[in-house]
Formats: structure tokens, sequence, C-alpha cells
């Protein structure tokens, strides 16, 4: 499906937000598992043009090819006319500020995973990362709609007014907060990553209006855990694929 030595040649700005006709699924977080992310996109859910795939972001970090999951996804867009939607999630945020804001924020990233991710580009600080890569994650958005979805990687504030247009930036990348009132939302159902859930948990959340997908695809040594999983919108059922790395 993609030739991963191509490298990147279009722009980022304003493709994320087009999705088109087809089906349309939502993938949790892949966390550096790039062999995992290749198996679902093409042999398990054979992605082709008029397709469209959500992600709820947290890419890198702790597992073994997070520059891979990045090229891969990148390319994606590149190369197919399958509709890709990321979303930025904690992990890209921790990198994208190791590398705006110099040496005082590198110790926060790196003890999250961010240290193999940096010997994964070969770089010896966050600095040495390729432009391509931070204009990529620094496009991305912190929430998108449907009609019926709303998705965000950790969480919306439902303390406020309009959660889906004043839930603070931080909230929705770091919030573990579980409320979630569906009225507020326009009886839509939230979408999340982030917090490492079992899959007996995510397959009962699929009742509900809050849906979590995480379920630690780089921790397949506990039972329970270690799964790549990612939801078909439209028949509400999850599809797994354990982790091949």
């Amino acid at each position: 499906m993609v030739d991963s030595s191509a490298p990147p040649q279009k722009p980022w700005a304003g493709r994320f937000s087009n999705p088109i006709a087809g089906r349309r699924f939502v993938l949790g977080d892949i966390h550096g598992c790039f062999r995992t992310l290749r198996r679902m996109v093409e042999d398990v859910l054979e992605l082709v043009e008029g397709d469209t795939l959500y992600l709820l972001g947290d890419y890198i970090d702790r597992g073994p090819d997070s520059k891979g999951v990045l090229d891969y996804l990148m390319q994606l867009y590149v190369q197919t006319d399958i509709s890709i939607q990321p979303l930025l999630g904690n992990h890209e945020k921790m990198m994208l500020n190791a590398v705006a804001r110099g040496e005082d924020s590198w110790q926060f990233w790196y003890g999250n995973g961010g240290w193999a991710t940096l010997q994964q580009f070969g770089a010896k600080k966050p600095t040495d990362i390729p432009q391509d890569y931070i204009t990529f994650l620094s496009m991305l958005p912190t929430i998108l709609t449907t009609d019926d979805y709303v998705f965000v990687h950790a969480g919306l504030h439902f303390g406020v007014a309009d959660p889906v247009n004043d839930t603070p930036g931080f909230f929705r990348l770091w919030d573990r907060d579980y409320k979630v009132v569906p009225e507020m939302i326009g009886n839509r159902t939230l979408v999340v990553g982030h917090t490492m859930t079992d899959i007996h948990t995510i397959r009962n959340s699929l009742a509900t209006h809050h849906i979590k997908l995480d379920n630690g695809c780089f921790d397949k040594g506990h039972v329970g855990f270690g799964s790549l999983v990612a939801l078909d919108l439209d028949s509400r059922k999850i599809i797994e694929v354990r982790n091949c790395e």
C-alpha cells in the first residue's frame, strides 16, 4: 500500500479536516508499534480510497519504532486517497515542547519514553529531529467531531458551558476524569485514548457514550493488554490486532 522509502511530498496545512464518504474507523494509541499498525491498516481494516481513519494520538514513545509510525502515517496521506484524520496526543506535545522550549523540558519527555524515541530518530537532542516531523505534528488538532462522535486524546471538561469548544488544550491531552455528560456534547459519543484500559472494559464501553481505545499496544506482557484497537464507527464493533513487534 505504502512505499516506506519515499519521502513525504505534500504540505500538511489544511489536510486534516475534510473526511470523505466511505467506511469510518478510529484507532487507539499506537506508541511506536509500527509493524502492528501496518498489519491493522493493510491486512485487517484493508483501507481503500474513500475510507476515513481517525487517530487518537500518542503515535510515539514506549514502542520500538516511533519514527516508523510517523513515516507511515505521513505517507498514508501522501500516497493514498484514504482520509487520514490524526489528533495530537500528549506524547507528541511533549516532543514538540522539548524541541521548542530547550533543555529544561527535555527530561520530562525523556522520562515518558522520549529518550528511546530520540534514539530511533538517530538524533542526539530533540532539536536534531527533522523539521518535517515537527511541522506535521504541529498541525494536528486536539479535537475532531462528526455528527455522531467527538474524538479527543484524553477527555473533555464537563465543568464548562461548551465542552467541545471550551475545554482547555491541556485537559484534552492529559485528562483522566471519566465523567461524560452526553447532553452537553449533542448526545454524541466521546471516543478517547490516553489511559491504558483492559480489553474487557473497552468492550463494555461500546454500550456507553464514552468509548476508550487505548489497550497499551506496547505492553504485550500483561493479560488483557497488548493490542492495537480500532473501532468501526458505523457498526460500533472493535477490531483488535495483537502486538506483533
